[in-house]
């Protein structure tokens, strides 16, 4: 069974998929654009379970774009403090 076709398949795509995750975070949550079309109505759902990894599910209507980012998190260590 051959993998399936990713639609955020570019550092660039990747990129803007963070800057709107990263806007979605700071409160904006309307009228954001798509990271592979631009379309407005991004839909952006938090579905992180792992404490060193985020991971949002973006889903456009406009383009059909319905994929998961995985984005790492910064892990703090005090065991060389």
């Amino acid at each position: 069974m051959p993998a399936p076709y990713k639609q955020i398949a570019t550092a660039e795509i990747a990129a803007r998929a963070v800057v709107a995750i990263r806007e979605w975070e700071s409160g904006a949550r309307e009228n954001l654009e798509c990271p592979i079309c631009a379309a407005e109505g991004l839909e952006i759902v938090d579905k992180s379970a792992r404490p060193h990894m985020a991971w949002f599910a973006l889903k456009c209507e406009a383009c059909g774009l319905d994929e998961a980012v995985a984005i790492p998190e910064s892990a703090h260590s005090s065991a060389n403090d």
